[in-house]
């Protein structure tokens, strides 16, 4: 029984070397066809191009540098910072514990629980309500 499974799996491996080497000759055995770069570079434009990025300070030195920072803008001012966190503040944009997070930027004065029950009895007095609506 041991054999007739080896023979099986023999012939089989063999069918399908057959199957992929008819799919290579199809191919023409090459590999897909990489798009055209232009002109080589020559050393010395390697060369000017790897002293401008050193001059960048795009090339990191070691493992300290990685990975590269490169300065986004201008930077803001300590009291530039301190105007904004308290401009943050007093529109309540900060989280005061765990809770509070996500911040959510208030949506404009709140209504009162009174107020609503006064505004749903006006609307039922004035028929403006389906049977079905507020309850």
């Amino acid at each position: 029984m041991n054999r007739k499974n080896i023979a099986i799996a023999l012939i089989a491996a063999v069918a399908s070397l057959g199957a992929v080497a008819s799919n290579a000759a199809e191919n023409g055995n090459n590999y897909p066809e990489v798009a055209s770069q232009g002109q080589p570079l020559t050393r010395a434009a390697v060369l000017a191009d790897l002293a401008q990025a050193r001059a960048n300070g795009l090339i990191p030195q070691g493992d300290a540098d990685y990975p590269v920072y490169v300065a986004s803008g201008a930077a803001k001012t300590r009291a530039e910072v301190k105007t904004e966190l308290a401009q943050a503040r007093s529109e309540g944009l900060l989280a005061q514990n765990d809770v509070d997070y996500p911040v959510v930027a208030s949506q404009g004065p709140s209504v009162s629980r009174a107020d609503v029950k006064q505004e749903l009895a006006r609307a039922r007095a004035a028929g403006q309500l389906d049977e079905f609506q507020g309850s």
